[in-house]
């Protein structure tokens, strides 16, 4: 069984791969993988720096493919932020 993830980073990360990515909001799923979302190589990447950025992490390639999906992310970032000691939800302005 895997950790639910937090609803506060899975909310923000919904609304930015909407909005940043042309990923259509209509039935989008956390747990759909990103390369079935249309996100190629190259935006995962990019994505993948932004979360980066917004959450004062750092995110290993290994670790973000071992759940790539929105959920996948919520729970990593979440864990990340605890691990490297950032405050919980922090984010850039």
């Amino acid at each position: 069984m895997t950790t639910p993830a937090p609803n506060a980073v899975l909310e923000a990360l919904r609304r930015h791969i909407v909005e940043h990515f042309d990923v259509p909001p209509e039935g989008l799923d956390d747990d759909t993988p990103f390369t079935a979302m249309g996100l190629d190589s190259l935006g995962l990447v990019d994505f993948m720096f932004q979360v980066e950025d917004l959450y004062h992490v750092r995110i290993e390639h290994d670790e973000a493919m071992a759940e790539p999906t929105l959920a996948g992310l919520a729970r990593l970032v979440a864990r990340l932020q605890q691990a490297q000691g950032v405050p919980a939800l922090a984010k850039a302005a």
